[in-house]
């Protein structure tokens, strides 16, 4: 029996080449979330500069992104209400032109965690890895309609 026969899921590249990698979300969907901080704005007016502002901000940050990775991203995007993909255009224009500045204006949309009632954490989803790129304490970035 091959190796595809006994895991159907498994892709593999050609012969002698090891495992191929996808990179698409789709195929990451049955893993956990994985975090990056090296997108984190510097400047920003989300970025850096707002959590030197709050002492706690990172044990707050760091406690609900790490109840996140107990779950997939299959788990994580079926409360779509709570966590979801925004597309950039439904964005503030501060955010678009901060996009622009940081020379991400080609994503055509982000993906945000619901942390509590009006905390945020905006980033890009690429895979499985989640590239933390603003932490949105009063919903600004996207405030709903019903506010």
């Amino acid at each position: 029996m091959s190796n595809r026969d006994r895991n159907p899921k498994a892709a593999h590249s050609p012969k002698g080449t090891g495992p191929r990698i996808e990179s698409s979300p789709e195929s990451t969907n049955y893993l956990t979330p994985v975090w990056s901080i090296a997108s984190f704005d510097h400047d920003g007016e989300w970025g850096v500069s707002l959590c030197r502002e709050c002492e706690d901000l990172w044990v707050t940050i760091f406690s609900k992104l790490r109840h996140y990775e107990s779950m997939t991203w299959n788990e994580i995007e079926s409360n779509r209400k709570r966590d979801h993909s925004v597309p950039v255009y439904k964005m503030i224009s501060q955010a678009q032109s901060r996009l622009k500045a940081l020379k991400l204006d080609d994503e055509e949309e982000l993906f945000r965690f619901r942390l509590d009632g009006e905390s945020r954490v905006w980033g890009i989803r690429e895979g499985r890895v989640f590239r933390i790129l603003w932490w949105d304490p009063g919903h600004a970035i996207c405030p709903s309609a019903r506010q």
